[in-house]
């Protein structure tokens, strides 16, 4: 039997506070911005004093505080290891 995908949220409140779920990995994270892998794909957050407040890896749930700026969403799920070679064949 094919497990079912956990479902994603992403709840803004007050451009200040972002509740997700279905977060599988965090590529990286500033004050600036933080990547972070989905169900739904990979998520950028852009803003200005952004905190990981809480993850929870195996629900998936994940808290961020911050002035944020923009999100947006791209179609990778995975993430893609960033060294030399990725950067020499962009």
């Amino acid at each position: 039997m094919q497990e079912k995908p956990k479902a994603h949220n992403y709840i803004l409140e007050n451009r200040s506070r972002l509740i997700l779920s279905g977060v599988h990995e965090v590529g990286g994270f500033s004050y600036t911005e933080i990547i972070a892998y989905t169900t739904q794909g990979e998520l950028r957050i852009k803003g200005n004093e952004l905190n990981i407040v809480k993850i929870d890896v195996e629900s998936g749930d994940m808290e961020i505080s911050g002035k944020i700026y923009s999100s947006v969403y791209t179609d990778n799920t995975h993430r893609v290891p960033n060294n030399f070679i990725t950067k020499l064949f962009k």
